[in-house]
């Protein structure tokens, strides 16, 4: 196959998440199954219709838990059973988060909770492509220094490995926001994507 060189290129993309998952909940308890199952059902009507009204959209609403369980004291008594249900908020208006969590908390009363925030990005997949294009330019630079040194002309590309794109890894660096209404700071913040790629070039006459 003649003579060839081969190396890593690493590339990386950084952008401001744009979009936040928020996961809520609502529970409550009761002496029976019922009981505990239409308080928690009220408590998270309530929360949805806040958050609706807050500025989410249905479509991007998804129930992520359904459960009921007996509460035992001691082992095996059952003294009463819990009820539990979760929802998840997509947002890309991230300027809403802070107002919408005081929201879906008020409405929801004693049962209410937040179970947490991810943040992502809306175009990941374009993310990916431009850590792609860093990871060849990179491999490309240091194929070309490597020819250099061997006195050779680099030639045409003979195999390219991905080696994967590392998904978005949070910076230290943050942007922060708050509501207005609830003056609750949300750390928004940046993310990067890595992308690896192994690229075997051949290496022509000598220069």
């Amino acid at each position: 196959m003649g003579r060839s060189v081969t190396v890593i290129g690493r590339g990386r993309a950084t952008a401001a998440y744009d979009e936040a998952t928020l996961r809520l909940a609502a529970s409550a308890r009761a002496t029976n199954p019922s009981d505990a199952t239409a308080r928690a059902t009220y408590a998270m009507a309530q929360m949805r219709d806040a958050v609706l009204a807050a500025g989410a959209d249905a479509s991007a609403l998804t129930t992520t838990n359904v459960s009921l369980n007996p509460v035992h004291d001691p082992w095996p008594t059952v003294v009463a059973y819990e009820a539990s249900l979760g929802l998840s908020v997509r947002l890309l208006d991230l300027s809403r988060v802070g107002s919408l969590l005081v929201a879906a908390v008020d409405a929801g009363g004693d049962g209410a909770r937040v179970d947490g925030i991810t943040f992502s990005h809306h175009d990941a997949a374009g993310l990916e492509r431009e850590a792609r294009d860093s990871a060849f330019a990179d491999a490309r630079a240091k194929a070309e220094q490597y020819a250099g040194l061997a006195g050779q002309a680099l030639g045409e590309v003979r195999h390219v490995v991905e080696g994967g794109a590392d998904g978005a890894v949070p910076l230290a660096k943050r942007a922060m926001m708050a509501s207005a209404d609830a003056g609750i700071p949300i750390d928004a913040g940046e993310g990067t994507v890595v992308a690896t790629v192994a690229v075997t070039w051949a290496l022509g006459p000598a220069v």
